[in-house]
């Protein structure tokens, strides 16, 4: 394990629901693993009351503040240009992280350019699986687990966070971009209790196969078997 002498923690709140959870986990984890760090919320309408609070009670804790609801994708552009530190870690409030998570991923920080979680054991729900399969292969990616809303990368990899317009979570379009570009990346299993991930919805399903693979990816013959899949899943519900 490798000292973080800098660490800037960004935390997306779309809602107040887990927020403070979420704080103490990383401010707890942070004050073990770094010899400095600051934390800054990314506050949606419904999380800036709690956003507000939590800046004004804690110290080096300052939030950032939207009027209209906003994508993660927006929320973590949107904090990632107040960091200061070498290393951010990224985290969404609304699928809450324990101390055990973060602090595992922080010890395993040993000069890579990146770090991402992956759920141990792997999600059985097939909703789940068929999103991670389209992901990879939308995105060209190897990620074991790209719906999960946690990595910790150096702050030069800012600029390749995706625009609004990017369906893929934001962490994992990261992932991928770094991996192309030939970084060091590594992923840690995380305790599955101790982490959640993004809820996979149909609509997601669908707006991804709309969307294709990535130029350079592999054939989307995994892509129409996810569809396959998903249409047999489809048709049992009926």
């Amino acid at each position: 394990m490798s000292t973080i002498n800098a660490l800037s923690i960004v935390i997306c709140a779309a809602s107040d629901t887990n927020l403070e959870q979420v704080l103490n986990a990383a401010q707890i984890a942070a004050t073990r693993y770094s010899a400095s760090y600051e934390i800054i919320i990314a506050a949606g309408p419904a999380a800036t009351n709690s956003a507000a609070r939590l800046a004004a009670t804690r110290p080096l804790v300052c939030a950032t503040y939207h009027s209209q609801p906003r994508r993660m994708s927006y929320l973590l552009r949107d904090a990632c240009t107040l960091v200061s530190g070498d290393l951010v870690l990224a985290l969404d409030a609304t699928s809450p992280v324990s101390t055990l998570a973060l602090e595992r991923l922080l010890a395993a920080y040993n000069n890579q350019d990146m770090l991402v979680g992956v759920r141990t054991p792997a999600p059985t729900d097939i909703l789940q699986q068929a999103h991670t399969a389209l992901l990879r292969q939308v995105l060209g990616s190897d990620q074991s687990d790209p719906l999960l809303p946690l990595a910790l990368f150096r702050s030069e990899l800012i600029d390749l966070l995706p625009g609004d317009g990017e369906l893929a979570p934001p962490l994992a379009h990261l992932y991928a971009a770094a991996r192309r570009r030939k970084y060091v990346i590594n992923q840690i299993a995380l305790p599955a209790q101790s982490t959640s991930a993004h809820r996979t919805s149909l609509a997601d399903l669908a707006a991804l196969i709309g969307q294709g693979p990535a130029r350079g990816a592999r054939p989307a013959l995994g892509v129409l078997a996810v569809v396959g899949s998903l249409w047999l899943l489809l048709r049992r519900r009926r």
